[in-house]
């Protein structure tokens, strides 16, 4: 007779666990949704050299609710953001190479933590690191939230690379 309680109450937790399954809506990143705001250019002229995608695991970037977000590329959406902030894909300047560490989103039930990790390196100056973890209130787990907080955070690292190729700039 216990073994008859103990399957069934194996076959109603099996079946109650069942229900929880969420489909996962696989989202390819869109660049474009990416542009956040601005607030300042590089003072001084500096041109993008290598932009390398270093993720330890490439195309996945974490995400939101039952939204994956998935980047082939993380090195095309850093470069637009550098053009954004002023750094030119071309021209006259110290060169800047990025190498992306990390671009991924983390959550709880209440908060969301999008993450940005670089490593610059200014012509042959030493590299160093920029990270973003800008966290904030998880409210629905939307797309669009996510798209929100992966921009805040990708703006966050640039603002931290504007400012510490500002402190470099040259005056004649």
């Amino acid at each position: 007779m216990r073994a008859g309680w103990g399957a069934l109450a194996v076959g109603l937790l099996a079946t109650s666990l069942g229900g929880c399954a969420m489909k996962v809506n696989r989202v390819q990143m869109d660049a474009s949704r990416l542009a956040g705001k601005v607030d300042r250019r590089v003072a001084c002229a500096y041109r993008q050299g290598e932009v390398v995608d270093a993720r330890p695991s490439t195309g996945r970037a974490g995400g939101l609710g039952k939204h994956l977000f998935l980047v082939d590329d993380a090195s095309v959406i850093v470069r637009e953001r550098m053009t954004a902030f002023g750094i030119a894909p071309q021209g006259e300047g110290d060169e800047v190479d990025v190498r992306i560490l990390h671009m991924y989103m983390a959550q709880n039930l209440g908060t969301k933590v999008p993450v940005v990790v670089l490593s610059a390196t200014v012509g042959t100056q030493p590299a160093f690191t920029l990270r973003s973890q800008k966290a904030s209130m998880n409210w629905n787990g939307s797309e669009d939230e996510a798209y929100e907080g992966y921009a805040r955070a990708l703006d966050d690292a640039m603002t931290q690379l504007v400012t510490r190729l500002d402190a470099g700039c040259r005056t004649t």
